[in-house]
């Protein structure tokens, strides 16, 4: 796998902010394309271009040698999915869900079964102390957890075909899905590769804190289902594994930190500050995320979780981004495949200062505090041209970069 290929990965990432400049633009300009089919194209390229593409080329570099890559076609997996999910993103802008844009998913779908497959079936071919590993376990689960929430699309799409989008089945059904790809797929897969820094530095992390740890989250994920679906007539049926799951979590983060507790910030001084700047600010978001999961299950707080537009989409923002996009850079950043220079530095801070603006203004908006939609748009920019710094900044030499060993 090349390491170049983060470009594309990136550029994805760029294709994501420029659409969301584009929503938050809506006041100022009139928009070329439908509204509804650049959120769509908005919300799918984050998560099928952006996050899946790079934890692909990072599970497969951080975990398999040569041979296996090469045997397993995984550079031409990522090949024919990098050109799927340009598909999915002309064709979700141009019409939204209809022919073209289920097709694109759809071989999106078969393509993920490739790589999850062909990888777990890797996997047993590893070394045991890679096999038994914390980091590996978190991996597979997650994986197991975006098979499981592929099937949701199916239901949903069974109830659009009866005309029940106007009922609560279908929102339902969405948010399953998405609470099992952003709660379960990717954070899971994000937080594996985080342990497998630790492992390949060597910290003596407190593995028996970090197994409750992965515990408790993966016993919680399922109940946690529940938690999207507060808002609605029925919550009285889910307040209990509600609660249930949001405790477990709120343990679980916990017993998270405790386990690194004895090493964290001795490992986070012998790195770089733009590494310990954003594993920080992923850390801290990770926080707040389980804290406003725990929350939400509080009467008093539900208009604001569940029917507060900004406030869902602080929270949505703040999953995908403060958890999961900061998290991913920071390991580019620990691994060396994404430079340290003037134009990646101005990058990152553009993106930090543009995520934290946009994030202030849709909170006080939320809460009725103070709402600039100028100062929204303007946050947003700032993000757009962080990304695109990115892609402009070239890669670092190969004898300066951390060398894996399947490279």
């Amino acid at each position: 796998m090349k390491i170049i290929w983060i470009k594309v990965s990136l550029f994805f990432l760029f294709m994501i902010a420029f659409i969301g400049s584009s929503l938050r633009a809506v006041y100022l300009i009139k928009l070329p394309l439908k509204y509804a089919n650049l959120v769509h194209a908005h919300s799918h390229t984050a998560f099928q271009g952006w996050i899946y593409t790079l934890t692909l080329l990072l599970i497969t570099s951080l975990y398999l040698n040569k041979a296996q890559i090469k045997k397993g076609r995984y550079a031409l997996q990522f090949m024919l999915t990098t050109l799927v999910i340009v598909g999915i993103l002309v064709s979700f802008s141009l019409q939204g869900y209809a022919l073209f844009s289920i097709a694109f998913s759809t071989i999106f779908g078969l393509m993920n079964y490739w790589f999850i497959f062909r990888f777990l079936r890797d996997s047993k071919d590893m070394e045991p102390a890679v096999e038994q590993s914390i980091s590996l376990r978190f991996i597979k689960t997650g994986m197991f957890l975006g098979l499981l929430s592929t099937l949701l699309p199916f239901a949903i799409g069974m109830l659009a075909a009866k005309d029940l989008k106007t009922t609560e089945a279908y929102p339902s059904f969405i948010y399953s899905f998405l609470h099992l790809q952003y709660n379960g797929w990717f954070l899971f897969i994000a937080i594996g590769l985080l342990f497998k820094l630790l492992e390949k530095d060597q910290i003596l992390f407190d593995k028996q804190k970090a197994n409750i740890f992965y515990w408790l989250f993966s016993i919680a994920v399922i109940p946690a289902l529940s938690l999207s679906f507060l808002g609605m007539s029925f919550r009285g049926l889910v307040i209990i594994p509600a609660a249930i799951a949001a405790i477990l979590q709120i343990l679980g983060i916990g017993f998270f930190f405790l386990a690194l507790k004895p090493v964290l910030l001795q490992w986070l001084q012998a790195k770089n500050i733009w590494f310990q700047l954003f594993l920080s600010a992923s850390l801290s978001s990770f926080i707040l995320k389980v804290s406003l999961q725990f929350l939400s299950i509080f009467p008093s707080l539900s208009s604001y979780a569940f029917h507060n537009k900004n406030m869902v989409l602080a929270y949505l923002h703040l999953s995908l981004i403060g958890v999961l996009t900061f998290l991913l850079l920071a390991i580019l950043i620990d691994l060396k495949w994404l430079s340290l220079n003037w134009l990646s530095k101005s990058g990152l801070s553009l993106f930090l200062t543009g995520f934290v603006i946009t994030e202030l203004i849709l909170s006080l908006g939320g809460m009725g505090v103070f709402y600039d939609y100028k100062i929204l748009f303007y946050g947003s920019v700032a993000m757009l041209l962080g990304v695109f710094l990115l892609l402009l900044s070239p890669q670092a030499a190969p004898e300066h970069r951390y060398q894996i060993k399947s490279l």
